[in-house]
């Protein structure tokens, strides 16, 4: 009996730690001055779900369990704050909360609970931008605002946050540099992605483990960008603007295991004798411009590695998911070579010193030998100019047109030369016998169209290239320093979603012998039918599903964009409809028969048309008076293919337009059900519904009424790359129920 008691008294004292830590617990409560802070928050969001257990608990410190929402207390303090609301990002702002709600009051009050060290605030709705005295929150450690609405730029006093460890603002409208992170040397989580960010890589510690940047603006990798990636795991680049060389290193960094540089511009070859790290088991390359041969350090490993090198030009692959030579070429062209500690090992021996020095002499001979053969060539040549006119070269070879390269511009076209595998055609003058022969002399059975913007003639040039050719008729007033002038802007109409301009020709009519009377242009020629017929005809709507259909309008978007900014004033108000897009056999797309640009006569009216010159008889440039009014027609333009994309068939009337748009909306107010039934069922399984929701929303903001409601060209890149995005998510977890 004694034995028996011993064991309860045992039992009861080694329970006392726990019975004494529940019964502090019991007691512990919130200052009234924090317990006041946290209710006022939640009038400040407009009264959320997730935080309505603070309507009912009179104890804050101890709610009961829920994925929505967490308080953490301590010395009765809030030192966590996680909160999940039910107001996601949304590209058309509907989530956000309402025009009442204040950012700055928001965080004048959060700034007041000073010894949070872990706040998540996600899809609440919160709008404006990020005020600069989050800094005073000095104790975080985590700081997660993504999928909220908030825009503007990344407040600089986030340097001073020196106890961050994980920093997520994914998922806003954020835009501009970076502020300079490196102060923050014990930050491992950077996710930044979803945003506008751009164009500079933002400096970073070398602490960083996880790194996420994906769908921003970003142009170029930094150099010296390994050195401060030395302990990153997962490195996520995807979907922004990169271009230029990939950096080798990245592949043989320490501790990498997920690499995606996926959907940027990136250029040239990887080296064959690349390393790859151990560690690694995701690397994702596609649909970039890269070329060459795939190093084998990235295949060799193949059943523990998931290799993505689709759309690329890469040889001894599949060359069924791979672009030809000629599209990688384009951006060859522009990209600069790597540095030498990129695409050779750090060990440098003297054996490869005299080979550099000895290579550089006789590549240095060599190009001066070049040169002067060109220099002596054109001696023996008339000038380009002839008694104030322009002079039509007697043999079709091809040249450069002059240009107003910088040096640096001029080296940087130096080095591109030396690249392989080089067969984009030159832009080139061509001679009025060689278009006439291409012709057939203008016959007619090769008569493609006639109308407003000229005649359009197929032909075939003497290698057998089928090209088109665009008859112009120019105004006699214009002599040739202009139009030199304006076939130097014509000479870069080149864009992968352009039916580029390959070449001109400058002819004279009897009648006029001092002034030339007719341009003919020369463009590629695509056969492989239009996006409408992609849409419409059986045999070919087969080949698109949903991720081809939203692939090819982000074509068409980064053509439009192209154009507004290809010259000034921009080329806008132009003939985009799904009967003008082309598809080439590898489904890309592109615009053709878009106008051309004019001339700026007076440089201090840039948004009007009126001051701009004409060159031609032919309606080139639209109806459009104003650069800003030609922007937003193009964006409408957009909207009507993004509706045709989703339904499969165009608006026949303005009626049958409004009757569709309200028919999407109803579909987006009642439910996915609803939707699936407005959009082609061609479709159907093939979308992820979100990727669908984001592409409807942004096709009735590109058909508003109001041009002023329109969304930028930046904006639709952005949207339909998000909308990628998210289907390529939801494919790879292995929703897609057809076959594509």
């Amino acid at each position: 009996m004694q034995v028996f008691s011993l064991k309860r008294l045992f039992l009861f004292l080694s329970l006392l730690p726990f019975l004494f830590s529940l019964t502090s617990a019991q007691y512990q409560s919130l200052s009234p001055s924090q317990t006041k802070l946290l209710i006022r928050l939640y009038h400040i969001l407009q009264s959320p779900q997730a935080l309505s257990p603070l309507n009912t608990s009179t104890n804050f410190c101890y709610l009961p369990q829920s994925p929505n929402l967490t308080i953490t207390c301590s010395n009765n303090q809030v030192t966590q704050l996680i909160v999940v609301g039910d107001r996601p990002f949304s590209s058309n702002w509907r989530n956000a909360l309402s025009a009442s709600f204040s950012i700055d009051a928001f965080f004048t009050t959060l700034v007041r609970l000073s010894s949070l060290e872990v706040l998540s605030l996600v899809s609440l709705g919160m709008w404006g931008p990020l005020p600069s005295k989050i800094d005073r929150l000095n104790s975080l450690r985590v700081l997660n605002l993504s999928s909220n609405h908030i825009y503007g730029e990344i407040p600089k006093e986030i340097s001073t946050m020196t106890s961050l460890q994980n920093l997520v603002l994914s998922n806003n409208y954020m835009n501009g540099t970076v502020p300079n992170l490196k102060p923050l040397t014990g930050l491992t989580e950077l996710d930044l992605g979803f945003n506008r960010l751009g164009p500079d890589f933002p400096s970073l510690s070398n602490s960083i483990m996880k790194l996420i940047l994906k769908n921003n603006s970003l142009t170029k990798l930094p150099q010296n960008l390994a050195k401060s990636l030395s302990m990153v795991e997962k490195l996520d680049l995807s979907f922004n603007k990169l271009s230029g060389w990939v950096p080798s290193s990245l592949f043989s960094l320490p501790s990498i295991q997920y690499l995606d540089l996926s959907h940027n511009k990136l250029t040239g070859q990887l080296p064959e004798t690349l390393t790859c790290s151990n560690s690694i088991s995701f690397v994702d390359i596609s649909n970039n411009m890269l070329s060459g041969t795939l190093p084998s350090c990235i295949v060799s490993n193949s059943s523990n590695r998931v290799v993505d090198f689709s759309w690329n030009c890469l040889n001894m692959v599949d060359m069924r998911y791979q672009h030809p030579n000629s599209y990688c070429n384009e951006g060859a062209l522009a990209a600069v070579l790597p540095p030498p500690n990129d695409i050779t090992t750090s060990k440098k021996s003297s054996t490869s010193l005299i080979v550099g020095i000895v290579g550089g002499v006789l590549g240095f001979v060599a190009i001066i030998a070049l040169v002067i053969g060109i220099v002596l060539k054109k001696a023996k040549k008339q000038g380009q100019f002839e008694d104030g006119r322009v002079f039509k070269p007697k043999e079709g070879k091809s040249f450069a047109p002059k240009s107003s390269r910088t040096p640096v511009e001029k080296r940087h076209a130096t080095q591109a030369a030396r690249l392989g595998a080089m067969e984009v055609t030159p832009y080139r003058i061509f001679t009025i016998e060689e278009v006439e022969e291409a012709t057939n002399n203008f016959d007619h059975s090769n008569l493609i169209k006639s109308g407003a913007q000229g005649q359009l003639y197929k032909g075939w040039l003497q290698d057998g290239t089928t090209v088109v050719v665009r008859c112009l008729k120019l105004k006699q007033k214009y002599l040739s320093q202009n139009l030199a002038q304006y076939m130097d802007i014509i000479s870069k109409l080149r864009h992968r979603h352009l039916i580029s301009i390959i070449g001109h020709c400058i002819s004279d009519d009897q009648d006029s012998i001092n002034t030339p009377t007719m341009v003919y242009l020369v463009t590629e020629y695509v056969c492989n039918g239009t996006l409408r017929s992609h849409l419409t005809e059986w045999r070919k709507r087969e080949m698109l599903k949903w991720p081809q259909r939203v692939t090819a309008v982000i074509g068409v978007a980064r053509g439009v964009q192209f154009l507004h900014n290809v010259s000034v004033p921009g080329i806008t108000g132009n003939d985009i409809d799904a009967d003008n897009v082309f598809l080439d056999h590898t489904l890309t797309a592109k615009i053709g028969n878009f106008n051309l640009p004019k001339l700026p006569s007076n440089k201090n009216h840039k948004g009007a048309s009126e001051s701009s010159i004409s060159l031609f008889e032919e309606n080139i440039h639209g109806s459009i008076r104003n650069i800003e009014q030609g922007q937003k027609e193009d964006i409408y333009q957009l909207g009507l293919i993004l509706l045709e994309v989703l339904t499969g068939k165009p608006a026949q009337s303005k009626t049958q337009l409004d009757s569709v748009k309200s028919l999407l909306q109803k579909g987006l107010n009642e439910g996915q059900e609803k939707l699936k039934g407005i959009v082609d069922p061609t479709i159907c399984g093939t979308f992820a519904m979100d990727s669908l929701r984001t592409v409807v929303e942004l096709t009735l903001n590109c058909l508003a009424e109001n041009a002023r409601d329109r969304p930028s060209i930046d904006d639709v890149l952005w949207n339909l790359q998000y909308s990628v995005q998210v289907q390529e998510g939801w494919a790879s977890s292995g929703n897609l129920s057809v076959q594509l």
